[in-house]
């Protein structure tokens, strides 16, 4: 945050001048008007007054990118001295001078004005963000186009060329589709590449320097979904059409990423609906969800930036806790495949974005998203042909029920699989309570329990958060009644409980499992 607000006011006010101006110049080359070299001079001037103000602003306040975002601005300009051709030239200032200019004035007003004060961010978020960022318009309710896709280069043209080859024959021939080409700073040969393929549906923004900032692109998409991706990602032929498949199966789906495999292993999958698995955090790399709704603008860091290095793994995390807490389901579709060129992570940016997210959002992201094999690895799942219910104990964020779930839709070709959860920790609590059927929150087993679902049977229970209460023997017993005949009822913990000569039952790393035999 920097300190001198009426310099950051000022500064904006000169930003919003500029803007009037973009569109001015937008409207004169358009309508052929007289005077465009001096115009274009002028704002010239008022940018490169701009940068010596902003230049002195990052010394202080090192989240802002509102210096490159000028450089970028001036870049532009001097671009467009060298186009003869007037829809070129309209392109240009449509698609990437006026966004360079909207994110800059965001960037000075949210990260000068806002950033680091969680109570400024917060009346960002509630009062400003959609307002700079609003969803996509529509004529009586249709989209221009069915699909816009986004693509964010990040490598050579080399790899850049590979994935767009790649992304042209997954994208299905019949889908009204744009492109937005997002340049962020890749070099000369990449922005050449794209300007070649400026076109009509296809939208280019070419930043001469890196920002690492993709929610400019939102400024320009107008399809009705969003399928994002940076030029590291390799997809299959049928990912596209199978992703979209999985989002528009169920209106509460709120975006859906492929499965991740090595380069020798992008197969084209027929649609396959077992192959789709809940998850409670998606890999953004590639990712497809509605323009309208709040994941694609949260991922994008549209909505509810936080880390100052904007894209990073963290874009995910805040995509999926914000989805989950405002009841989206989110999905990885097994049937859709695509390949991701290995990068090193950057552990300070980690580190980084572990504090700030715990700050804002109110949750450490990295916490218990692992799978637990072992546990799995002791469970069947095959022959389960009615319905299936999954109770969660102090599940966190749930990744060993949607584990389960996911197996059972396999092993099994059951979709009919519903995960219940009673959970203590308030943390937790509307995480899993969208991945949930029902949830409870239980502040005394004692007295709470037997109201819980009382009419409800499980195949399995999950219990992976223990305390003297939950080891409690008749609580244990009374989960025991709760069994369907077949089920197993899954226990963390190394310790000795009650029970312990209960048969049959097995020890599986620190898990302990009982199984509930059918009656002959």
């Amino acid at each position: 945050m920097i300190k001198d607000k009426e310099m950051g006011k000022k500064l904006l006010e000169s930003i919003e001048t500029l803007n009037e101006a973009a569109y001015e110049l937008y409207s004169m080359v358009l309508n052929d008007n007289e005077g465009l070299d001096d115009f274009v001079k002028t704002m010239q001037a008022l940018l490169i007054g701009i940068k010596g103000n902003v230049t002195g602003l990052v010394v202080e306040e090192p989240a802002l990118k509102c210096n490159l975002l000028v450089d970028n601005a001036l870049d532009t300009l001097e671009k467009l001295d060298g186009i003869s051709e007037k829809k070129r030239k309209l392109g240009i200032i449509k698609n990437e001078l006026i966004p360079e200019i909207g994110e800059t004035y965001v960037d000075l007003l949210f990260w000068g004005g806002c950033f680091p004060d969680s109570d400024a961010m917060f009346e960002y978020y509630n009062n400003q963000m959609k307002e700079f960022y609003p969803a996509p318009e529509t004529d009586k309710g249709r989209y221009r186009y069915d699909l816009s896709v986004a693509v964010m280069a990040n490598t050579d043209v080399e790899q850049v060329e590979k994935c767009l080859k790649s992304l042209n024959a997954a994208v299905p021939e019949e889908l009204r589709c744009e492109y937005v080409l997002f340049n962020d700073g890749a070099g000369e040969k990449v922005a050449k590449y794209f300007d070649g393929l400026a076109d009509k549906n296809v939208k280019v923004i070419n930043y001469k320097h890196q920002t690492n900032a993709p929610s400019v692109i939102y400024q320009l998409v107008e399809g009705k979904d969003v399928l994002f991706l940076t030029t590291e990602n390799i997809l299959s032929k049928t990912a596209v059409s199978n992703m979209m498949k999985c989002l528009t199966s169920d209106k509460k789906i709120g975006a859906v990423c492929p499965a991740f495999v090595e380069e020798d292993k992008l197969d084209d999958i027929e649609s396959n609906e077992y192959l789709w698995h809940q998850k409670s955090e998606l890999n953004t790399d590639v990712i497809l969800a509605p323009s309208n709704e709040i994941l694609m603008p949260t991922m994008l860091g549209a909505y509810f930036p936080f880390i100052a290095k904007r894209y990073t793994e963290f874009s995910s995390k805040a995509m999926s806790l914000i989805g989950r807490r405002n009841g989206k389901f989110l999905y990885e579709a097994g049937d859709a495949l695509a390949y991701r060129v290995h990068k090193e992570k950057d552990e300070d940016i980690v580190l980084e974005g572990i504090k700030q997210f715990e700050r804002i959002m109110g949750i450490n992201p990295t916490l218990e998203q692992g799978v637990d094999q072992d546990m799995l690895s002791e469970l069947d799942f095959k022959n389960k042909e009615k319905r299936v219910d999954i109770l969660g104990i102090n599940s966190s964020f749930g990744i060993n029920l949607l584990a389960i779930q996911d197996r059972v839709r396999e092993e099994s070709k059951n979709l009919r699989t519903n995960i219940y959860s009673l959970n203590e920790e308030e943390t937790y609590e509307r995480d899993l309570e969208a991945i949930a059927k029902k949830s409870r929150f239980v502040s005394d087993w004692d007295k709470d329990f037997d109201k819980c679902f009382p009419n409800a049977r499980f195949d399995y229970i999950v219990m992976e958060k223990t305390n003297d209460k939950l080891l409690d023997l008749m609580l244990l017993l009374k989960l025991l009644e709760r069994l369907k005949d077949g089920g197993a009822m899954a226990i963390h913990t190394a310790e000795e409980m009650p029970l312990s000569d209960y048969e049959p039952r097995k020890v599986v790393g620190d898990w302990q499992i009982l199984y509930k035999q059918i009656d002959e």
